[in-house]
């Protein structure tokens, strides 16, 4: 049992603990997540309270009228279990904490107040993870193999708290860590109490967390779910490739950082096919296929078509990729309606010598070269 006077020494201790726990684990190991809880005294009093430490529970004797959480778990941010509060010898409260995948690191006391730090066990989730590397999530299926003990293995499905209960451990939090960082939690845990160097795995076997939506010329448009460090050109295999209408560009669409708007990134499809640009992929990125445009060139050309268009694309090069004019064409006089209506004369001879622009395509226009008379 201890009082205020020790606490001191309770807090060099506990400091010293954390130190060598974590030299044990880890040389140079990371900063690991920390939780403080605060426990308010009432005035004046100068003590009537004691702490029992233990790995894995805190014992606390409190005078009557202190102040405490009435949600542990949600207050400790997971470091604390369970709470059991019941009435000590004193008409004050006796609190049994049990502590989940973590320790009691030291006790402050502050002036009317207890502040109990907890730290964790683990590094931080995402510190030794690459960028591109997956991290489970609510929805995704995962399977438990605890080697050589059949009875602990488990297929589970993470639940809307980021949760899994395995067996004999209870509920960990899942969501956020990735495959390995989890079997290596399970193993610490199981390894603490109930197994000697368990050796466990983790797999994915369904993944529904994470996906991206693809729209527009693909054959099989719709969500496609992700699997951790998953590239453009995974997804569009996913989503059964191009259709025929597809145009040559792939728009790819992200949230911007501190705000509900999307970024736009244009690919081109000759880029993208060449293995030139291949980004990665994150959950709930846009990735848009357009459909492509065309012209149609009619009158006096070898070959009367319709043109797909691409971006900077011009007379032409509209009128080239048609076989060029015939031997009756009028030069002077070539026509281009436009989608809104507007229709534009061009004297194709100007254009051929510089004297006026070659006008630029968007889709949709209708290029006519009228036949020439003597």
């Amino acid at each position: 049992m201890l009082d205020r006077r020790a606490a001191s020494w309770l807090a060099i201790a506990l400091a010293f603990a954390s130190f060598a726990h974590a030299a044990q684990r880890d040389a140079a190991p990371p900063a690991r997540p920390q939780a403080t809880i605060r426990i308010e005294l009432p005035v004046g009093a100068a003590g009537g309270w004691s702490l029992v430490p233990g790995e894995k529970r805190v014992v606390l004797d409190l005078p009557r009228g202190a102040s405490f959480p009435l949600d542990f778990g949600e207050a400790s941010g997971g470091f604390v279990r369970e709470a059991d509060v019941s009435a000590n010898e004193t008409g004050g409260h006796r609190l049994d904490l049990t502590i989940e995948a973590g320790y009691l690191a030291r006790v402050d006391v502050a002036e009317g107040a207890l502040v109990l730090t907890f730290e964790s066990r683990f590094a931080p989730t995402g510190d030794a993870l690459p960028a591109d590397a997956y991290r489970l999530g609510i929805d995704d299926k995962i399977t438990v193999t605890v080697h050589n003990h059949p009875e602990l293995s488990a297929t589970l499905t993470i639940s809307h708290t980021g949760n899994v209960t395995v067996p004999l451990v209870g509920d960990i939090p899942a969501a956020g860590s990735s495959p390995e960082q989890l079997a290596s939690r399970l193993a610490d845990l199981l390894g603490r109490t109930y197994l000697v160097d368990p050796q466990v795995d983790v797999g994915v076997t369904e993944y529904r967390s994470q996906w991206v939506m693809v729209s527009g010329e693909v054959t099989t448009p719709g969500r496609v779910f992700l699997r951790g460090g998953t590239r453009l050109k995974e997804v569009l295999s996913e989503a059964g490739g191009f259709a025929e209408a597809s145009g040559p560009e792939i728009h790819l669409s992200r949230k911007t950082e501190g705000s509900e708007g999307y970024t736009t990134e244009r690919i081109a499809r000759t880029d993208f096919e060449s293995g030139l640009s291949n980004p990665v992929v994150g959950h709930e990125d846009i990735v848009d296929v357009p459909r492509t445009s065309f012209c149609y060139v009619q009158g006096e050309v070898r070959l009367p078509n319709r043109i797909p268009i691409e971006r900077g694309t011009t007379l032409l090069r509209a009128l080239s990729l048609v076989g060029g004019l015939t031997e009756w064409a009028d030069r002077k006089s070539v026509t281009i309606r436009h989608s809104d209506g507007r229709v534009e004369e061009i004297n194709l001879k100007q254009v051929v010598a510089g004297k006026i622009d070659d006008p630029v395509l968007v889709g949709d226009e209708v290029v006519v070269v009228r036949r020439r008379f003597f």
